[in-house]
């Protein structure tokens, strides 16, 4: 479950820390894992932005808060990659931008296919139950409706 509240701080977090590190002379390769937690949180907030990540029913329901919340995840992620864009071809070595976005667009789509395929079973059991309960329940209507007619008829 992706908490949308958090989002926004979690990704100025992130992107401090990347900062930080790439303008102390850190390593590309220490520097992609962190590239890819904010990968994530982006899927995490155009998933949030569909609405599916929460079940069917919750769906129904959607505060202007979450709402606020998620326009401020994208405006500080809009804002996080543009710094660090700069930061990268300042202070980082020779195409280390272009090896972030290159694994980051990988680790997206990664992480974007395991929330959809997520929230497709999530609702693909949803309905299933609600299949078989409506089944069920014209079931029990039709036996009783039978049960009063027989009561009916034998008055």
């Amino acid at each position: 479950m992706i908490e949308v509240l958090a989002l926004a701080s979690a990704v100025s977090t992130i992107a401090g820390s990347i900062s930080s590190a790439v303008q102390a002379g850190r390593d590309v390769s220490a520097v992609l894992p962190a590239f890819g937690k904010l990968a994530k949180l982006e899927a995490d907030i155009s998933l949030a932005e569909s609405g599916r990540h929460k079940g069917p029913l919750r769906r129904l329901s959607s505060t202007e808060e979450e709402g606020f919340a998620i326009s401020m995840a994208k405006m500080r992620h809009k804002e996080a990659m543009d710094e660090l864009r700069s930061i990268c071809q300042l202070y980082g070595p020779p195409n280390m931008w272009a090896t972030v976005v290159r694994e980051q667009a990988a680790a997206r789509k990664r992480r974007a296919d395991l929330l959809n395929a997520q929230a497709k079973q999530r609702d693909k059991i949803f309905y299933s139950i609600t299949i078989s309960l409506s089944i069920l329940v014209f079931c029990g209507g039709a036996a009783g409706l039978f049960w009063f007619a027989t009561l009916l008829a034998e008055n």
